[in-house]
């Protein structure tokens, strides 16, 4: 094999992988009111008490757990009906049933961050949200590239304007890319709330990486080959 049809098939995976990751398109796929607990697709990955995957890490602020009545200051924990919810009582005087436990809570101009552990990724993501805002931003980091969602394209429905009483766990369509971290911020404006982060993992099989590595080793030697019989 010739130096230029190595570095042509190699051109012409590249390609390959850049295409498919221009080609990706993340979109709401559907919305389940007052879906804190209980799945439609994936497993729960980080809900901040009990369940915190080995594939996943978290970074960001942190609030609760909570006790009735909780006063909203500069965070609103995300609104629930059900079993062990709690009253919570907004700025105004107005209340609402809430969840207790532990919520993620981004305050202005700061970042949280779903990080997906080295050679694994997202195929699809679903996480519970509260008082959804339009200053609020999620940003997707897959494989070749990323995409940014603001205000009501996050639930793809009506700006609630931070109605407290609204609660829903969005779930989302990759479109086929392969999500490396996920990152919630807002704008200069408290706050963007949220809990249970849900998801499916892929982990490449040692084999699959094993195999890749041995390709490009190969096509790397035969490169050094041709160099040397040329010089």
């Amino acid at each position: 094999m010739t130096n230029t049809r190595i570095a042509g098939g190699l051109a012409a995976l590249g390609l390959m992988f850049v295409s498919t990751a221009a080609s990706a398109s993340i979109t709401v796929d559907h919305t389940v009111a007052n879906q804190l607990f209980g799945l439609d697709t994936g497993v729960m990955l980080e809900d901040f008490d009990a369940v915190d995957s080995p594939f996943t890490t978290f970074s960001g602020n942190l609030r609760g757990p909570l006790v009735s009545i909780y006063n909203v200051t500069d965070s609103a924990p995300p609104a629930y009906i059900g079993a062990g919810a709690i009253l919570a009582r907004g700025q105004g005087g107005n209340t609402y049933s809430a969840d207790p436990t532990r919520y993620a809570s981004v305050q202005r101009d700061t970042v949280s961050t779903l990080s997906v552990r080295d050679g694994a990724y997202l195929t699809d993501f679903s996480f519970y949200m509260g008082s959804p805002d339009a200053y609020n931003r999620v940003t997707f980091n897959y494989i070749g590239g990323s995409q940014v969602l603001d205000g009501a394209n996050i639930w793809s429905g009506p700006a609630f304007g931070g109605d407290r009483a609204k609660g829903f766990r969005v779930y989302y369509d990759f479109g086929g890319a392969k999500v490396t971290s996920i990152v919630f911020s807002t704008g200069a404006s408290n706050a963007f709330e949220f809990d249970g982060l849900a998801g499916t993992v892929a982990v490449p099989e040692p084999a699959t990486w094993t195999m890749m590595i041995m390709g490009f080793g190969v096509a790397g030697a035969k490169l050094r080959r041709r160099r040397t019989a040329i010089a």
